[in-house]
């Protein structure tokens, strides 16, 4: 989606998608990222995402990469979390999945 491109509405796919100018809304892909100048005002939900622009709202992945120019307020659900220095990161944090061994720990304090 080019900068110079609002959407208002949502946006589902299979496929890859980058946006770079506004989306006013939930998104659904494979593969997000949002460029310098995009920006998201919704639910992202993808295998991976990758943020370089600004993330207002919630994000959902397995992986999610904040690049230095990120400027996120959102809550987190994920499994692994790239926060580079110098970006901005205002919101919740919880795992997907439990780690491995926290299952067994659990039990043993029973």
């Amino acid at each position: 989606l080019s900068r110079d491109l609002v959407i208002t509405g949502e946006i589902s796919t299979d496929g890859d998608v980058q946006i770079e100018g506004r989306l006013e809304g939930n998104v659904k892909a494979t593969t997000l990222t949002i460029g310098e100048q995009g920006a998201v005002n919704g639910k992202i939900t993808a295998g991976t995402v990758h943020v370089r622009g600004k993330v207002t709202g919630k994000i959902e992945a397995n992986t999610i990469e904040m690049a230095e120019t990120a400027n996120v307020l959102a809550d987190l659900v994920q499994d692994h979390l790239t926060i580079a220095n110098g970006a901005f990161f205002d919101g919740k944090c919880s795992r997907k999945t439990k780690p491995a061994g926290a299952t067994a720990a659990a039990k043993a304090k029973k």
